[in-house]
Parts: C-alpha cells; sequence; structure tokens
C-alpha cells in the first residue's frame, strides 16, 4: 500500500537486519536498492538472492557510476568475484562505502582500494600519475588536458617523495 516497500519476498526479515547490522544503510534504504534491482532485473534476486547483475543493470540504478573517471577501479574493489559483475551484497557494500553515514575511516579504506592500481597495497607516484590523468581527461573522448610530465610533476609533490 501506498509507499510501502515490501521488500519480503525476496529478502527475508532476518536477512534484512542483518545487513542492517553489516553496513552503514538503513532498512529503507536497503529495502529500497532491492526494490529498484528486483525492477532491473524481475525475479533474479527472488531465484537465487546471491544472482551477479551486470555492470549495465548496475548502472540502471547507479548512474553516477557510468560518469566516475574511476569507473572501472569502482568495479575492481566492490566485485567479490573479480567478474565485473555485482551481487546484492556486493551493491550493498558499494552503497554503505558511498553512504553519508559510513565514517570518514572506512571511507578512506574503500577509495585507498581504488586508486592503488596496480594492487601493490600502496598508493605509489604511479598511482597518482594515474589519478592525475584521470581526473583531467575530457569525458568520452579521453583526450588529456595535462601532459604527462605535468601529471607526474603533480603525483611526485603530493607524494611527498621528491
Amino acid at each position: 500500500m501506498g509507499n510501502y516497500l515490501s521488500t519480503n519476498y525476496i529478502l527475508p526479515e532476518e536477512t534484512l537486519v542483518t545487513y542492517v547490522e553489516l553496513t552503514y544503510l538503513k532498512k529503507n534504504e536497503i529495502q529500497y536498492i532491492v526494490k529498484i534491482l528486483d525492477n532491473v532485473n524481475p525475479g533474479k534476486l527472488c531465484e537465487n538472492i546471491q544472482h551477479r547483475f551486470t555492470i549495465d543493470e548496475v548502472e540502471t540504478i547507479l548512474p553516477q557510476i557510468r560518469c566516475s573517471p574511476f569507473r572501472d577501479s569502482i568495479y575492481r574493489v566492490f566485485s567479490s568475484q573479480k567478474d565485473n559483475h555485482l551481487s546484492l551484497e556486493d551493491i550493498l557494500d558499494l552503497c554503505s562505502a558511498f553512504s553519508k553515514h559510513c565514517p570518514s575511516k572506512i571511507r578512506a579504506a574503500w577509495a585507498f582500494y581504488i586508486f592503488d592500481f596496480d594492487g601493490d597495497n600502496q598508493i605509489s607516484v604511479d598511482d597518482l600519475i594515474e589519478t592525475v590523468h584521470r581526473l583531467t581527461r575530457c569525458d568520452q573522448d579521453e583526450h588529456e588536458t595535462i601532459d604527462s610530465a605535468t601529471a607526474e610533476h603533480v603525483a611526485r609533490m603530493v607524494s611527498c617523495r621528491q
């Protein structure tokens, strides 16, 4: 009735409570995510709560990721199977990390993994150069607005390793 989001047929109450405890999302936010995922691919979560959504399906509900220069890194970090697909739990982790309720330390830890492009568990000068390049590219054409020497100079200034 009305605005009531009934997701109990997909997500049992005890599972919903567990997700609330394990994320920085509120119950109604989780219910909303489940509802819109069910709208994107009807019945898939009912059939299999571990269903893995494609990038296109995820970007239907989170279109802001499509515009992010760190799009590929976000999917790399949040895809538990490293297969460019996200499960409900992966999507909840993603939404939780970007939630206004997520503590800065937790958000910073997720950001660290997103910016660690080479996966060596440190933010190196090369990672910073890649960040500068991604931030200075023009839209879909990806024409660089900053040359490599300038990007490296900025990265070295930021890294404190001169």
